[in-house]
């Protein structure tokens, strides 16, 4: 299952996604619980992770567009109240922010969700939430991208 979530971030960490209040509040407030593990990455970083990675005109260009990549992983069982609770509110999200399911992944004991939505201004976001057994990860990347962008990307990588 890790294997998809990589190569589902692979095709995806192209897209770019503007915050959303709720999504910005949803990191703010566990980014701090030191019971969360937080990385976030900025555009900044990315692009010169780009320039020295080999990576193409067209990759380049998509790396351009985005904002960042926040990433949120908590190591309890997704049956504690913790782990119900944050998953509970990370659905509450998805289903208010007008996301569209692109994956559902079941694999024995492994979720694996990825949601995105882009607005009328090109805003996008990118949601993939994996749960297992002992441990749910939430990434969400942002950035500026059009519907056009992110179809015709996900297409190149389905082929």
């Amino acid at each position: 299952m890790k294997k998809l979530i990589m190569a589902f971030v692979a095709i995806i960490i192209f897209t770019s996604a503007a915050q959303a209040q709720s999504l910005d509040k949803f990191f703010k407030k566990y980014s701090d619980d030191e019971r969360f593990q937080y990385v976030s990455v900025g555009s900044g970083a990315m692009n010169i992770a780009s320039a020295f990675g080999g990576v193409d005109k067209e990759t380049k260009k998509m790396i351009s567009k985005m904002k960042g990549i926040k990433i949120l992983t908590l190591e309890q069982g997704s049956n504690s109240a913790l782990a119900s609770s944050f998953i509970n509110e990370l659905n509450e999200i998805v289903s208010k922010g007008d996301f569209e399911t692109v994956v559902e992944a079941r694999e024995k004991n492994e979720r694996t969700y990825i949601y995105k939505r882009v607005d009328s201004k090109n805003n996008a976001d990118m949601l993939i939430m994996s749960k297992e057994p002992n441990e749910t990860n939430v990434i969400w990347l942002s950035g500026k991208i059009s519907p056009e962008e992110l179809s015709k990307m996900m297409n190149e990588g389905n082929q």
